[in-house]
């Protein structure tokens, strides 16, 4: 597909929310010791009504054990709230043909989900076996995620898959084909932010073969069994939100797409929701091959922000970048809150997301160095937005990109803390008292009298600063906020540096 203009395109087809319900989302409200099936139906009907849900992607498998089901090809989830559902598999009914039932009923599609290479430590029992009979499978350099409640075991053994291995490949693909034919599914969903390393570290980009011949094989896999089911069953893949991410870590996302391998893709970070990704590179791709794009929104902002949950503000926001950037509609990742679901019929719509109020954020998704115990830095490349100014040298200038699909009035009206119309951006710069900084948006100088900053009473802290933000020098979709110092206070020393921005648009009442 050609190069467009963002927010030249409209969103395709009728699927606009695809909710992803992590293994973990809904066990934990069943009765214990002992689920029933009605509970299962009743989170169903809720996801129906409640959040007007076109796709429920329930995932099934991950860290080499299932959940809703009973195989012979791995073990079943040992977890409290799993084994709730014990009783009605010992009934002689899955869960999992509960939820594909109830979903059918209510009109939903049923994607079985598949966390491609989960590693958060839980299922030690089976890499200390794994350790004996296929220690080859295993990628030991990769330690667990979820250190505060990995297993201890999982430092010793692994905890995650080493897809170079054709025993993993044929492992992971027969477990697939037993559900894709046993269960009344609509599809498969590959989830590669529930994390993103397959191959042993500095091997991954030079993988791209191996990852597709697997895709490939489940595409095949579910051809053949969508002909016996008499229709096509879908494949989607739930990736990283840059493109040189995937390429990085084995994940050649131009080859899917133009051998019509997925059906669509789910862009997106491992943990938060990114307001400033270019999610038309995957746009470009998919519209190209009959692919849909439904990037991901997160329940939290960032790593530096993990107690600050998401609005429905920050919500609308995000979709709105989605929609500018031609999405086909959005899906959810770690979106638990069942009672906040009425936000997504508001989110399917992007008439009814441009007339609420959005509020933007742009902060470090993960903190120095990749910002976690796991090594998110060196499993893929991430580029955080910030400026560094150096003080003694006042003619650079530092520029921060900050995406906003809006189209911001010429005047816009701030009151204190408040946006009375159109929009205001906030900014976080590390100066301190008697630093002087010339600011400018893409270019245009703003007025010092029309920046407001608040000093906070504790010394060490930065004051927060804003103006009201128009249209011009603002414009529909990336702008670039600009800093540059006039002067450094007597005696400052160190870099100036700035790394957080947001912009609150107040929709036309």
């Amino acid at each position: 597909m050609r190069d467009f203009a963002l927010g030249s395109l409209t969103p395709r087809g009728t699927r606009r929310v695809i909710y992803n319900s992590d293994p973990s989302n809904t066990t934990r409200h069943l009765s214990e010791p002992a689920a029933k099936p009605e509970e299962l139906r009743r989170i169903v009907r809720n996801y129906a009504r409640e959040g007007a849900i076109d796709v429920l992607v329930q995932e099934i498998w991950h860290q080499g054990w299932t959940q809703f089901w009973r195989t012979d090809r791995c073990p079943y989830d040992a977890r409290d709230q799993h084994r709730r559902l014990i009783p009605i598999m010992d009934a002689g009914v899955m869960p999992v043909e509960i939820y594909i039932d109830e979903c059918h009923k209510q009109n939903m599609t049923f994607i079985a989900g598949f966390r491609v290479n989960d590693r958060h430590g839980h299922n030690a029992d089976l890499f200390e076996r794994l350790s004996e009979a296929h220690p080859e499978w295993i990628l030991k350099e990769y330690k667990p995620s979820s250190p505060r409640t990995a297993d201890a075991r999982s430092y010793q053994y692994g905890c995650a898959l080493d897809y170079s291995v054709e025993g993993v490949r044929n492992w992971v693909c027969s477990i697939m084909e037993e559900a894709a034919n046993r269960f009344d599914i609509d599809g498969i969903e590959l989830n590669y932010t529930r994390l993103p390393a397959c191959f042993p570290k500095g091997k991954a980009d030079a993988s791209h073969a191996i990852m597709t011949g697997f895709v490939r094989r489940v595409r095949a896999m579910l051809d053949k069994a969508g002909k016996k089911k008499g229709r096509k069953l879908l494949l989607g893949a739930r990736i990283l939100q840059h493109l040189e991410g995937c390429t990085k870590m084995g994940l050649d996302i131009p080859a899917w797409t133009k051998e019509r391998l997925v059906d669509y893709i789910v862009p997106g970070d491992i943990g938060f929701t990114d307001f400033n990704a270019e999610y038309e590179a995957f746009v470009r791709l998919a519209r190209a091959h009959d692919c849909d794009v439904y990037p991901q929104v997160q329940a939290m902002l960032g790593y530096h922000h993990r107690t600050l949950v998401q609005t429905p503000d920050h919500y609308r926001a995000a979709v709105q970048n989605f929609y500018g950037a031609g999405a086909d509609g959005f899906s959810t990742q770690n979106y638990f809150e069942v009672e906040a679901l009425n936000t997504l019929k508001v989110l399917r719509d992007p008439n009814r997301v441009a007339a609420g109020d959005r509020h933007y954020v742009f902060y470090p998704l993960w903190g120095p160095g990749g910002g976690s115990q796991a090594g998110y830095q060196w499993d893929f490349p991430y580029h955080p937005e910030r400026i560094v100014l150096d003080r003694q040298k006042p003619d650079e200038r530092g520029e921060f990109r900050f995406r906003i699909c809006e189209h911001l009035p010429a005047d816009s009206e701030i009151h204190g803390e408040a946006v009375i119309s159109g929009a205001i951006l906030i900014f976080r710069p590390g100066i301190v008292p008697g630093d002087e900084l010339l600011v400018d948006i893409n270019g245009m100088t703003i007025p010092s009298e029309e920046i407001r900053c608040e000093w906070s009473d504790e010394a060490d802290r930065p004051p927060v600063c804003r103006f009201a933000l128009r249209s011009p020098p603002a414009v529909y979709g990336d702008n670039h906020l600009g800093l540059k110092p006039v002067k450094s206070a007597p005696g400052a020393t160190g870099e100036i540096v700035m790394n957080e921005v947001e912009v609150i648009v107040t929709a036309a009442r």
